[in-house]
């Protein structure tokens, strides 16, 4: 984020790549590498280029594609990409191995190490395999991390009122814990997890959830057979929008949950209470899939997505360019509802 002692100008969803990028990075191959430039033009990039890959040898004819795929420019693109990443985390991997050998040596607390101690899980630990498996994992949360993050901030920045309420929410936490980040501070931010996840209900990034192949035909209680073989999905944003499910639905109520889980907490329905969380999936919250393959990542992604709002919060005032007082619409493709990366918002350092 540049200075913002005045209204500033900024392009939160550019800004959001590199900062979830870091911080994701973080976690995933530790502080040698996270905010390594190269490190991040890789963790930025790399889900752009599968993408194009992906898009190209789908345009040639499938009998091609074994023949002519690795010679397609998008293509070699991908694999420079890979090389490229396993130069950069060779090092790091035989500075770790070597470094292993002295008793005293204390091992970094990141993916990457988990990876290096894993010999039964994960045997095949050179630096290629370790590249590719980092890139994948920036796939995973990078992008759609960022994505979410950027529509709560341009939530954020149409309710003015609602920053002064979740900053003094953040402020509460924090006091509880002499200003750290713990896991206990996070899920008392229950106003925050309800803007979240009222966000991720009115915003959602794919209109469908929970896609299966069939592999034995069964029957639903209309009696309608869907039989094996055929692909199916949910339609999460029809969920998500309907009234019987959400009253007022179209409306964004970044309280709403927070209401459900007090009034069933005062109801004693512990369960109620938690299906209301941020990071609950059940059958009128879809976005994050269902059942026991749902997203796993979703729990990491919710406390890195509360962090960067506590600290923006802590920090800034945020509004509209000009006298915009309406959010920022989202850009719907194919499947697609995405926030538009091009806007702009306005940030100013507030008085601490």
């Amino acid at each position: 984020m540049p200075p913002c002692d005045d209204w500033t100008e900024v392009n939160i969803h550019h800004a959001l790549l590199r900062i979830v990028g870091i911080v994701s990075g973080r976690m995933f191959i530790g502080p040698e590498l996270c905010r390594s430039e190269q490190y991040l033009d890789a963790a930025i990039n790399y889900t752009m280029e599968v993408m194009g890959a992906q898009r190209a040898v789908q345009n040639m004819r499938p009998w091609l594609r074994p023949f002519r795929a690795q010679s397609l420019p998008e293509v070699k693109k991908l694999y420079q990409r890979i090389a490229e990443a396993e130069a950069f985390l060779e090092p790091v991997v035989k500075r770790r191995t070597d470094a292993m050998s002295d008793p005293s040596y204390e091992k970094p607390d990141d993916f990457l190490q988990w990876l290096i101690d894993g010999k039964d899980k994960f045997p095949d630990k050179n630096s290629q395999n370790l590249a590719k498996v980092q890139l994948g994992l920036t796939f995973a949360a990078v992008h759609t991390t960022t994505l979410t993050a950027t529509n709560a901030f341009y939530d954020l920045a149409a309710l003015p009122d609602l920053q002064i309420e979740l900053r003094e929410e953040v402020r509460e936490a924090l006091s509880q814990s002499g200003g750290q980040f713990t896991s206990n501070v996070l899920q008392s931010m229950k106003k925050m997890d309800s803007f979240l996840k009222e966000t991720l209900r009115v915003h959602p990034a794919t209109m469908a959830s929970f896609q299966r192949k069939v592999l034995k035909p069964f029957t639903l209680s209309n009696g309608q057979v869907i039989p094996a073989g055929v692909t199916i999905e949910i339609p999460a944003v029809a969920v998500s929008s309907d009234s019987n499910v959400f009253p007022h639905a179209e409306k964004f109520d970044p309280l709403r949950f927070y209401r459900l889980r007090t009034e069933a907490k005062d109801g004693g329905s512990v369960e109620k209470a938690a299906n209301n969380q941020f990071v609950s999936v059940n059958q009128s919250s879809l976005t994050f899939g269902y059942g026991r393959h749902a997203c796993p990542g979703r729990f990491f992604a919710a406390n890195e997505i509360k962090m960067i709002l506590a600290h923006a919060l802590l920090q800034y005032d945020v509004k509209n360019l000009g006298d915009a007082t309406e959010r920022y619409p989202n850009m719907e493709f194919a499947h697609m509802s995405i926030p538009d990366p091009s806007k702009k918002l306005m940030f100013k350092s507030i008085e601490v």
